[in-house]
């Protein structure tokens, strides 16, 4: 049997792997990647992302590539009821914190395919594709994971630690025995990807048909792609349901005909809410599908996944480094866990408003819309607890999501995480962070792995930030601080109102970390 040794081994490789792999990769461990299948997943899944995650996929793929693949949206997505009236309209032209617009549709084989290149350009990143994950047991050191290729020849890998990105049916969860809740919400839906052949123009881009004759999705794939999602009714056959020649009868009163579009695939799915009770065991970590699945009514299921990644990421480089010791991992299911809950809530909650098939029922929910009587709806969740800020005085933008606008920076200007980096930053538009801390803490500081930035609206020195667009005066200012600390997957650990109280916020990391310290590595 063949014997490999890895700092960690992540089994399946779709997006979360994909950015789990470069981000820890880019860092300088090795990185051996296992996946099942031979050949890339050809068909698209997955269809939005949100500022957010633009940002997290900006970290490791090059914003001009990923501007041609994230359409962004120019109006709204919009409700309507069985006659086509308006039930409201959300606007997703706006841009978010992160730097890019709020809401953008994509292609998933076209974003994934660009990541894979950044992952496989990572020298210490091996990606083995048609290698299925077997069995793995935890020992005192490591994780012995065993592989197997198409010729059913097994290796066994040694790896300091284990991640399962593996799906909804996951290997790797399974092995740990790591338990899920279901909250029992299935709904049976077909999904209907096709691309024009002649120009077209849809609108509304983005709509959501409530109508108890069949709640429909009619949504953007990404550029050049539309997609339906049609619910299917009690009673109706599944097996039935999903053929090519319902998939184009379904699609005829749109006017989407084998003449003026290509059939790219019909896919029945069943949309569930479930999320895995601990997401770590020992050693062994779960992220995306094989913790949590999200009914799709949010587009937040790959988002989430790619959210576990981030934050997997600068933890495990942490662990690796011998920075901190591996219990730190128990942050991550502490962090991700409750944030993803509640937007598989949310998602529940607007598929329980969409998928009304009751004519009597719809008729009550359309006239509370129309009367302005609906309950508003969950805000999106921030992290909560974890490794952020508690004291009151620089808890105020802890677990948000931290602001990147333009900037200048030693000649260069573009988007604050390509021009300046990414890691721990401790930012202030008042002077240079490092002023007001001692040598201990500009030390700890360091070894964590930070960057001290001033961001200034003029270059007055060359270690200034330039803030471009006003937009970093303005958010301090709205926000009456002076200084922030913002983590490596960009939420705040928190702020603080006067530059001078930075020792402070300062102190209150280095006392969560102390928690997890190897104190001869970061003394």
């Amino acid at each position: 049997m063949k014997k490999e040794n890895v700092d960690v081994a992540i089994v399946g490789y779709g997006p979360v792997a994909k950015l789990l792999g470069t981000l820890l990769g880019s860092k300088g461990w090795s990185i051996g990647i296992y996946e099942r299948h031979a050949e890339p997943y050809p068909l698209p899944r997955a269809i939005k992302l949100d500022h957010e995650i633009a940002r997290l996929l900006q970290s490791v793929v090059p914003t001009d590539e990923l501007k041609k693949v994230l359409q962004p949206v120019p109006d709204f997505y919009e409700w309507q009821n069985a006659d086509r009236i308006p039930l409201l309209k959300i606007d997703w032209s706006q841009f978010g914190v992160s730097g890019w617009q709020a809401d953008m549709l994509f292609n998933q084989p076209d974003l994934e395919a660009m990541m894979d290149i950044t992952c496989r350009e990572q020298e210490n990143v091996s990606v083995n594709l048609g290698m299925e994950a077997v069995r793995l047991r935890e020992l005192h050191d490591h994780v012995e994971l065993v592989v197997k290729d198409l010729n059913e020849e097994e290796t066994t890998i040694h790896a300091k630690y284990v991640v399962g990105c593996d799906g909804a049916q996951s290997l790797v969860r399974e092995n740990s025995e790591l338990t899920m809740t279901d909250l029992d919400f299935n709904s049976d839906f077909l999904v209907v990807d096709i691309i024009p052949k002649e120009e077209r123009t849809f609108s509304p881009m983005n709509l959501q048909i409530c109508d108890p004759a069949r709640p429909t999705t009619v949504a953007s794939g990404g550029y050049g792609r539309r997609r339906w999602e049609f619910m299917i009714l009690p009673g109706e056959s599944k097996e039935e349901f999903n053929t090519e020649e319902n998939a184009w009868k379904l699609l005829q009163p749109w006017d989407i005909t084998p003449e003026n579009a290509r059939l790219e695939r019909q896919a029945l799915y069943t949309f569930r809410a479930r999320w895995a009770d601990n997401w770590r065991k020992g050693r062994v970590t779960l992220a995306g599908d094989a913790a949590h699945l999200t009914p799709p009514f949010m587009g937040q299921g790959m988002c989430s996944g790619l959210r576990d990644s981030a934050n997997l990421a600068w933890k495990l480089d942490l662990i690796l480094r011998g920075a901190v010791n591996d219990s730190l991992l128990e942050t991550y299911t502490e962090e991700r866990k409750p944030h993803n809950q509640k937007l598989v809530e949310a998602a529940i909650y607007l598929g329980n408003i969409i998928c009304v098939a009751d004519p009597k029922k719809a008729e009550e929910r359309d006239q509370a819309f129309i009367n302005g009587e609906v309950p508003p709806f969950p805000k999106f969740p921030i992290l909560e607890g974890g490794i952020l800020s508690q004291q009151a005085e620089s808890s105020k933008l802890a677990g948000e999501l931290s602001l990147q606008s333009e900037v200048k920076y030693q000649g260069k200007t573009g988007l604050f995480d390509d021009v300046v980096g990414t890691g721990w930053m401790v930012i202030s538009p008042v002077s240079n962070p490092k002023t007001v801390l001692n040598k201990e803490q500009v030390e700890f500081l360091e070894k964590m792995g930070a960057t001290f930035i001033e961001i200034a609206d003029s270059e007055n020195d060359s270690d200034v930030v330039v803030d471009v667009n006003g937009k970093y005066r303005e958010y301090f200012y709205q926000n009456e601080i002076e200084a922030v600390i913002v983590r490596p997957d960009f939420y705040y650990f928190g702020s603080v109102g006067e530059l001078s109280d930075l020792s402070g916020l300062v102190d209150d990391l280095k006392k969560q970390m102390a928690t997890f310290m190897n104190t001869a590595a970061m003394n």
